[in-house]
């Protein structure tokens, strides 16, 4: 939910610093005071308890501590690199091994990620989302434990090169196009320090290099095609663009999933390695959990999870019946019907209307 709708909801997910220390606990109502520091910091939205499916859980494809421990190795590596001295690989592959043993051990066959970002972290956060999804693609392509941690590693640097430009990258509204060429050497400068770092194999070092590129050539820095681009930036690029289309930025707002994932449909096969396009959205959850929908005989309904069916069809709680009358919650599989139809930003307020006139 956008923090500027928050006041007086219940937090859902803990919000912490880059240290990891707990700035907000989850299940705290929110105050004004509390929202003002979550905008001083950055954040554009939150997760709140829908009081009409209070055990709905935020849903993210690893635990929390594996990935406070990505962030806090990948700041690491960018400090590291600021100052000329080596990236620690073995804190790298470490971090990478907790995300491929997360995974391995998720039973669920399609996968979700629910991550909060400032604008401060807004870069950790990126590159160990782009290494988790990179990852889960990689579920099922034969690649053995040595190449899913040269995956990983490439991944979850992709984006090392930008510590050149923290001043642009950082910066709150969008670059001109001289600035915008200018970030583009992220990806040379990337892999010129990537290469050059003791246990980073050059395959990694050339998914940031490459993690840019697209099939048509369209792409930078080399405006490489087809099998120019080596499998693990094909799988990077999907990654970068998906992560990138759902993050809130101080100039615009995220993308829900859904329509993230039509829009890089609409780059299958021209920009995007068609094939890998279609395992990508088999494994993510287009409605995540909590997501509000209407379904297509007008019910409105939260999703409570996902079904063998595929990431198009969510377990739904319905909520409200198609005349947006409050009606007693029961759960419904979209696979045996009932269709999403469209995804919601809030309650309709006729259904709001009815919970505060309830709660009275």
């Amino acid at each position: 939910m956008p923090v500027a709708q928050a006041l007086g909801h219940q937090l859902a997910r803990a919000v912490r610093d880059h240290r990891g220390r707990v700035l907000l606990a989850e299940g705290v109502v929110l105050t004004e005071r509390m929202l003002h520091a979550l905008r001083m910091r950055g954040y554009r939205s939150i997760y709140v308890v829908n009081p009409l499916a209070p055990d709905v859980m935020v849903d993210d494809a690893i635990q929390e501590q594996t990935r406070m421990h990505a962030e806090r190795t990948v700041r690491e590596a960018l400090r590291r690199t600021s100052e000329g001295t080596p990236v620690d690989s073995r804190a790298v592959t470490s971090a990478v091994d907790a995300i491929i043993n997360d995974l391995h051990g998720n039973p669920d066959v399609v996968f979700s990620l629910a991550t909060l970002r400032s604008v401060d972290d807004h870069t950790f956060v990126h590159c160990v989302n782009v290494c988790v999804y990179c990852l889960i693609l990689a579920r099922g392509l034969g690649l053995d434990r040595g190449d899913l941690r040269r995956l990983g590693a490439g991944a979850i640097l992709h984006d090392i090169g930008k510590v050149r430009y923290r001043d642009l990258v950082d910066r709150h509204g969008p670059l001109t196009p001289e600035e915008f060429e200018l970030v583009k050497r992220h990806t040379t400068d990337g892999y010129e320090m990537l290469r050059r770092q003791p246990g980073i194999d050059l395959l990694s070092a050339h998914v940031a290099l490459q993690h840019h590129e697209r099939l048509d050539g369209s792409g930078y820095p080399r405006g490489l095609m087809g099998d120019g681009i080596i499998q693990f930036a094909r799988l990077a690029s999907i990654a970068d663009v998906y992560d990138a289309m759902t993050a809130d930025r101080p100039y615009r707002a995220a993308s829900p999933p859904h329509e993230a994932m039509a829009a890089i449909h609409g780059m299958a096969g021209q920009q995007l390695d068609e094939a890998m396009v279609r395992h990508f959205t088999r494994r993510m959850a287009v409605y995540p959990s909590g997501t509000i929908v209407r379904v297509t005989d007008g019910r409105i309904a939260i999703v409570t999870g996902q079904t063998e069916a595929g990431p198009g069809w969510p377990r739904v709680r319905v909520v409200a019946d198609e005349k947006l009358r409050l009606v007693k919650p029961y759960e419904v599989s979209t696979a045996s019907g009932c269709q999403v139809a469209a995804v919601l930003a809030d309650l309709p307020r006729a259904v709001r209307s009815q919970m505060a006139r309830s709660a009275v």
